[in-house]
């Protein structure tokens, strides 16, 4: 599915469609948004986020070519700051833009900014034409986008209803890169995550 861009000035990676069909129900994968090497290449979860990634994913029986995997925005934000596509009201105020409300605060204060809130109604249409049965949130920017809730430490591994697309559950995790970024402890959790979502779509 080929979207009009939101923002013509940021590299742009667009969602992997599942090349195959998998053996049971079908996962998405939803990051947070591109780093410079997916921006390189132009594909999602390449470089050693992409590795680690695709390690968990063979240990349980997963293959890459069955899921759908994207992020929750497709443009790379400048400095990798996921925080460029979020606002306070006060903040966006001063800058004279606007906030998209109805989605939701990420964490305590901070909105998506109104110009990017057509990524998670991007997302909303693709997880409806592709189907997942369940969806693997990598990091806080997914979580707040599938379920409207923050707080991946204490929600990480849990089953959580997704509002995106009612006929998956979602499933939180770390996202690959705060593990390479000396959390290297997480990664046994990060796998258990990884295990129950195969499980779970078996």
């Amino acid at each position: 599915m080929t979207e009009p861009r939101t923002e013509t000035e940021l590299p742009f990676v667009d969602y992997q469609y599942p090349a195959k069909d998998p053996a049971g129900r079908r996962i998405a994968i939803i990051g947070e948004a591109p780093g410079a090497e997916e921006a390189r290449t132009g594909k999602p979860f390449v470089g050693a986020s992409g590795r680690l990634l695709d390690e968990n994913l063979k240990s349980v029986g997963l293959e890459r070519a069955t899921c759908l995997i994207g992020n929750t925005f497709r443009y790379q934000p400048p400095g990798n700051k996921v925080a460029h596509f979020f606002s306070s009201r006060t903040k966006a105020r001063k800058m004279g833009v606007e906030v998209a409300e109805d989605l939701g605060p990420l964490g305590a204060s901070d909105y998506c900014l109104a110009r990017y809130a057509g990524e998670v109604e991007h997302l909303r249409r693709t997880l409806a034409e592709v189907k997942p049965g369940v969806i693997i949130a990598l990091g806080r920017t997914p979580l707040w986008a599938l379920t409207g809730q923050s707080g991946i430490t204490a929600l990480r591994g849990q089953e959580l209803p997704c509002r995106l697309f009612a006929d998956a559950v979602v499933i939180p995790t770390f996202h690959p890169s705060y593990i390479l970024r000396g959390n290297r402890v997480e990664e046994p959790l990060f796998h258990a995550d990884v295990k129950l979502a195969a499980e779970r779509a078996g």
